[in-house]
């Protein structure tokens, strides 16, 4: 990013990079916790399940990587060891069964789970709607995808699941 662009930036950048490194390392946990189910479930439904969840792992991988392009962008830089990340992502923990047999309880974690990516990006699409258009961009294109995401598992499970608030 240039100097003009960096100028017209709000003055509450750093607020700003530590949303993007929030939302960075979340999404790099997203794409380990699907992945990791995709490839642990079992059960008559499990292939079709197996088969969704790896193509949300990629997509949440392929979001890291775009939200760490801005956060080069914008001067920064995205957490430069995964161990790290657990100190910048959301504080909330992968509601996972113990029962790899149980498509609904590895289904209501994922959906958790996108449900707290939703409620990310919309809280970025707040922080950047009248100052930096670029990250507003990036965070509607991600939260329609959390949108997406969240009306597929409910199709998935047969129901809402409003239990399930996301953080």
């Amino acid at each position: 990013m240039g100097y003009l662009a960096r100028q017209l930036l709000p003055p509450e950048r750093a607020t700003l990079v530590r949303a993007l490194i929030q939302a960075y390392a979340d999404e790099w946990f997203a794409h380990y916790n699907y992945w990791f189910v995709a490839n642990t479930v079992c059960g008559p439904a499990s292939p079709a399940v197996a088969a969704l969840l790896r193509r949300q792992a990629q997509r949440a991988l392929a979001r890291a990587n775009r939200l760490a392009a801005r956060l080069n962008e914008l001067g920064s830089r995205p957490v430069a060891k995964l161990t790290e990340s657990v100190e910048h992502a959301t504080d909330k923990p992968f509601k996972l069964s113990d029962d790899v047999r149980d498509l609904d309880g590895a289904l209501k974690a994922v959906l958790d789970a996108e449900r707290t990516s939703l409620r990310t990006y919309q809280r970025l699409y707040e922080q950047t709607r009248e100052h930096d258009p670029v990250t507003q961009a990036l965070a509607l294109e991600f939260l329609r995808e959390a949108v997406h995401g969240e009306e597929q598992l409910e199709r998935l499970l047969g129901k809402p699941a409003p239990e399930l608030a996301g953080q």
